[in-house]
């Protein structure tokens, strides 16, 4: 009878972990991808397609289940932000909403320095874009 209750609580438990971290957007939807400040759009886009996210990269609105929006920002680019390890010299964020119900399903932002270099590492909005879908896969997917 003890085993019997442990098994049903252990099942009870996965089911409810399994329901609770279920993909936020189903495999196969549609992502419309909107213009974004700085061309942040074009390298979010490539990034989607290069880690191969199990989602379609629509090219018009209309036909999507979800727009990705935002945008990035180019810092000052002082010397001693380079020198002291100070601010990213590109950042950017993005929403993922859901077109049905206009709900905010995730948000994310990213910065190109590097932990270990600072200033001195080439960064950019590739590295911005890298970053964001790399939150987006490990959040979403």
């Amino acid at each position: 009878m003890k085993r019997l209750m442990l098994v049903m609580v252990f099942l009870l438990a996965v089911g409810t972990y399994a329901k609770n971290h279920e993909s936020k957007v189903p495999n196969g939807s549609k992502l419309y991808i909107a213009q974004m400040d700085g061309g942040l759009d074009g390298f979010v886009a490539a990034e989607i397609l290069k880690r191969k996210l199990p989602i379609t990269v629509v090219t018009e609105e209309k036909d999507a289940d979800f727009v990705l929006t935002g945008g990035s920002q180019k810092a000052d680019d002082h010397w001693y932000n380079t020198v002291f390890n100070g601010k990213d010299k590109n950042e950017g964020n993005v929403k993922l909403l859901n077109v049905k119900d206009k709900t905010l399903v995730w948000a994310g932002e990213a910065g190109d320095r590097s932990l270990w270099w600072g200033g001195l590492k080439r960064g950019g909005e590739r590295k911005v874009a890298d970053r964001i879908v790399g939150q987006m896969k490990h959040d979403l997917f």
